[in-house]
């Protein structure tokens, strides 16, 4: 259940980070801005997946009790 808590925070952030990064140049065209707009989703997306797959490593290697609490 966590883990699609987690999968749907990534997508919701990727979607929303990648429409406001591609809506900030208002003179480009449209197919432009959707070239823009699924650059910056899948690379917010696979930023966001390296970052939990270090934090995931990271606590399986060192236990991250101390960060929780």
């Amino acid at each position: 259940m966590i883990f699609a808590l987690i999968g749907s925070l990534i997508l919701v952030v990727s979607l929303v980070g990648g429409w406001l990064l591609s809506a900030r140049k208002k003179s480009e065209e449209k197919p432009i801005k959707i070239m823009f707009f699924m650059v910056y989703f899948w690379l917010l997306f696979f930023v966001q997946l390296a970052i939990l797959a270090i934090v995931y490593y990271y606590d399986k290697k060192y236990g991250l009790e101390w960060v929780i609490s």
